[in-house]
């Protein structure tokens, strides 16, 4: 697919997806319609949902999710501090921590 192994490195997902029945159909479709999209583009949604990707005259941007560094505050979208007051406040505050079973 002459991908750099850095996309590899940002979608580890992509090792999910069978080769024969995902990756490979809907590369060729993308390819048959000269669209260069991201691995997470054209793999992470259902059959119905590439369909009507490839048939809108644009390609969507990704919705911004909550984002974290490892041991750190959860940041969620549309959640900035909006006074000094709030910002000394810890009972709002969410933290995400890894549990193995």
């Amino acid at each position: 697919m002459g991908r750099q192994v850095k996309e590899l490195v940002e979608f580890p997902e992509y090792f999910t997806y069978s080769l024969e029945s995902r990756i490979k159909p809907r590369y060729q479709r993308l390819q048959s319609k000269g669209v260069r999209s991201s691995l997470d583009w054209f793999l992470n949604c259902s059959d119905q949902r590439f369909e009507e990707r490839l048939q809108a005259d644009y390609i969507e941007m990704e919705t911004i999710g909550p984002s974290f560094c490892m041991g750190g505050k959860l940041q969620l979208p549309g959640n900035e501090v909006v006074s000094d007051e709030e910002d000394e406040s810890d009972d709002e505050e969410l933290y995400r921590r890894t549990v193995s079973l």
